[in-house]
């Protein structure tokens, strides 16, 4: 270890051994202090350098439920190869304050390196085993031009440690800084360098041989919030109506100034109710429309889902979910809203519930559930979660192909094509019954197209009816569409792993890296596994064949019931093993190989 002697804590019993692959490849890397210590955005500045660099990066967030104070982390875990998911394992930690040393201490190892600023009022306490880095953060940034780019120094020395070349934080600086003139940049440009410098002159880490491999690939970074809302204007969006609710509102930052580039808006409502019920009012008027929430937000939006459904007006609703119930734990991750999603509002509400397993393919998922939406003219929910939300992931920029992306905006008739579905006195049959329970849809301005539609329940002109036979002709109807979809559409499932292992695993949304990349692990081990994972909720693929070929079935999800579980055991008529996370943290690949393993010695609960 270089540098000046630091204290060690006897609290500390450093014991466990961490499995390092290719560490100089493989590189987890972390910031953590306070909120309102500009970690996010120090963060975000060295994963946009390293993707800039032709590395890939995967990063995870966790941070408190308010504005400032409270531990706030920021970890990036990158490779020359695709990374999908963090482990239990950092290389790297950039520590403000003791408690970030105390939260990562089960993560560090031997050969960690611990940035940290020992002029301040704090002594950091380190473990001898570790590489403890004394860089005097704040008096670097303030001879470079002020305290307020301590962070920066700190990317910078983290560069030396690692032998990355402080150059590629130029662009991401450039890019974070660049509106507020360039004499700030140049200044933190000057911070990275004198943080860089410092390790030099006073440390030798050599014998932790870091040198981060750089590549000529250029990639996309970016999170599953920021690849839904890319995913809405491909789609057509051109009306959004939400209200501010943690994880969900940068979808809505994401589409304001950019949606208006296509002739659309953005709302902000002055609560859930209301944002949902704009979303309505833009669809009814022809507009591709979304709205975005989670937590209590949906359970607001409770009361339209009825009214979408029932005046057949497609609405896609995007749930981003959080620890729950009540308020919870608003910043920390949980799959816990599925039952909301299938089952909430008063009476039987047809719809679709699709639940992307990547970021990448929140993209497609979100063009997708607009398509649903017109075809059948019926609410889709789109389930996404604060893990996938938030993390920032590297893809190649023909991942998000426009030239694929195709619009099915239904049975959207228009001047020409309405007289078909005119009754006999040349009213239009909004709701007319149909072999595929599909009726015509026709936007205001459609000649002959004028219509009315209510959440009482109608006839095909849209009056209101307590009619009997009508009222049954209209509800089998709408739940028609559902069954038609089943046969129309593909719900297919997303499959890795090996085929023909006996060993099953079914999941659903954001755990599909974790699970990907648990599979080598579980390989080392002479473990071989299958596993399936469903981005459609309902209606959802038919996995009988799949369970009863196998002699172990795990349901992998976060929440405390096991929801998805449920609904398989309730499909298959068999009873499938479970393993559930809700300490408000994603899952990690080593970490779930290893419950993976304990899991197939023990028994299938009984029926």
């Amino acid at each position: 270890m270089g540098g000046e002697s630091v204290e060690v804590s006897e609290a500390f019993s450093f014991t466990g051994e961490k499995v390092l692959h290719n560490m100089a490849e493989d590189l987890n890397w972390a910031v953590g202090g306070e909120a309102g210590d500009g970690i996010d955005s120090t963060g975000k500045i060295f994963a946009q350098a390293l993707s800039r660099a032709g590395r890939h990066v995967f990063t995870s967030k966790d941070f408190a439920s308010r504005i400032r104070g409270g531990y706030t982390a920021y970890k990036i875990r990158t490779s020359v190869d695709r990374v999908q998911s963090v482990v239990d394992r950092l290389d790297i930690l950039v520590a403000l304050t003791q408690r970030t040393i105390d939260e990562n201490l089960d993560e560090l190892h031997a050969d960690s390196a611990i940035i940290y600023d020992g002029e301040r009022s704090w002594e950091a306490e380190i473990p001898e085993e570790m590489n403890a880095v004394d860089v005097p953060l704040k008096s670097l940034a303030e001879d470079a031009g002020g305290a307020i780019m301590r962070n920066i120094v700190a990317l910078g020395a983290a560069c030396e440690i690692t032998g990355f070349n402080v150059e590629y934080l130029d662009e991401a600086l450039e890019k974070r800084f660049g509106g507020k003139g360039s004499k700030i940049v140049e200044n933190n440009k000057a911070a990275a360098r004198a943080g860089q410098e410092y390790v030099q002159e006073h440390y030798d880490l050599d014998h932790l041989g870091y040198d981060l491999e750089t590549t000529d690939n250029d990639y996309v970074l970016l999170n599953g919030n920021e690849a839904i809302g890319m995913g809405a204007l491909a789609a057509g969006c051109r009306f959004y109506a939400g209200y501010p609710i943690t994880p969900a509102t940068s979808i809505m930052e994401y589409l304001t100034g950019r949606i208006e580039e296509y002739g659309g808006h953005v709302v902000q409502a002055e609560d859930e109710l209301s944002a949902i019920n704009m979303a309505l009012g833009g669809a009814r008027a022809g507009a591709r429309s979304m709205t975005a929430t989670s937590g209590a937000g949906i359970d607001l939006m409770t009361e339209t889902f009825g009214l979408i459904a029932t005046s057949e007006t497609p609405l896609v609703i995007t749930d981003v979910q959080r620890s729950g119930p009540s308020t919870g734990m608003p910043t920390k991750q949980e799959q816990g809203d599925l039952n909301m999603a299938l089952y909430g509002g008063h009476g039987e509400v047809p719809r679709f519930v699709v639940a992307p397993t990547s970021i990448d393919e929140c993209f497609w998922k979100t063009i997708e559930a607009f398509n649903l939406a017109e075809k059948y003219q019926t609410p889709v929910f789109l389930i996404s979660d604060l893990a996938m939300s938030v993390t920032e992931q590297t893809f190649a920029p023909e991942t998000f192909d426009m030239d694929a992306v195709e619009i099915d905006r239904g049975k959207l008739v228009d001047d020409d094509s309405v007289d078909e579905w005119l009754d006999e006195q040349g009213r239009f049959r909004a709701h007319a019954v149909t072999d595929d329970g599909v009726s015509p849809r026709a936007i205001p301005g459609t000649i002959d197209g004028a219509h009315m539609s209510t959440g009482l329940e109608h006839d095909e002109l849209g009056r209101r009816t307590e009619d009997q036979d009508e009222r049954v002709q209209q509800v089998d109807k709408r739940s028609r569409k559902v069954e038609t979809a089943k046969e129309d559409e593909n719900w297919e499932y997303r499959e890795f792993g090996d085929e023909d292992a006996d060993n099953l695993i079914l999941s659903w949304g954001s755990n599909e890296g974790a699970l990907a990349e648990a599979l080598d692990y579980l390989e080392d081990d002479g473990i071989d596994v299958r596993v399936i994972s469903v981005p459609y909720i309902f209606p959802r693929p038919d996995l009988t064949d799949e369970i009863e070929a196998a002699d172990d079935v795990i349901v992998v999800e976060c929440n405390a019931t096991g929801q998805f579980a449920d609904l398989i055991e309730h499909d298959v008529l068999t009873r499938v093993k479970r393993i559930n996370k809700y300490t408000g943290v994603r899952f990690k690949a080593d970490e779930l190989a290893e419950q993976i393993t304990e899991k197939l010695s023990e028994e299938v609960p009984a029926q």
